[in-house]
């Protein structure tokens, strides 16, 4: 019974020398750190497209390695920014179409507008990994100047780990609710 309890107290200690530092009992450091964030649409498609004033729910998850498994850090950051230039998919084979620019004219002179659109996120506050970006019925223009969109236009949605800083990316078209298939 004594050589029992003698080997416990020395498997814990080892323990103990394994875990130092942030690792486990395998010393795995850095196995929770993600190599990417992938980010998916719930849609029957997995397509990201979406209608002005309509709601796209977006999902991201940390993954490492070639086979892309999956980490417990579901914990993001999200930001969204309207681009002038890129592409989009538009189709499930992943074929690509150009985005449009927005537009805006001030004083006569018209140049592509870009601006955060992060305000345009809501957060699921159950699961930081799940978003639904609803982009806006109209732009608001700066003052003193108008903004024109056209259709399809882009929007860059991010999601960051919050421990890791790691980013991952998706490109959402905002589609002309007259031609929704673009």
């Amino acid at each position: 019974m004594r050589r029992i309890v003698l080997s416990l107290a020395v498997l814990g200690a080892v323990s103990f020398g394994a875990c130092s530092g942030g690792g486990t009992v395998l010393n795995s450091v850095g196995a929770n750190t993600p190599d990417k964030v992938i980010l998916t649409v719930a849609s029957s498609t997995n397509v990201p497209r979406v209608l002005p004033g309509a709601g796209l729910p977006i999902s991201a998850v940390a993954v490492k390695g070639g086979a892309n498994g999956v980490l417990s850090n579901n914990r993001f950051t999200w930001s969204a920014a309207l681009v002038t230039s890129g592409a989009y998919t538009f189709n499930t084979t992943g074929q690509t179409k150009p985005c449009q620019a927005v537009t805006m004219t001030t004083g006569g002179a018209t140049t592509p507008f870009g601006v955060d659109f992060s305000i345009y996120i809501t957060i699921d506050p159950s699961n930081e990994a799940n978003v639904i970006f609803t982009p806006p019925t109209i732009i608001p223009p700066p003052a003193g100047s108008s903004i024109t969109p056209h259709y399809p236009y882009c929007v860059i949605v991010n999601a960051t780990t919050v421990d890791s800083n790691v980013v991952g990316s998706l490109t959402v078209a905002v589609v002309d609710p007259q031609n929704p298939l673009q």
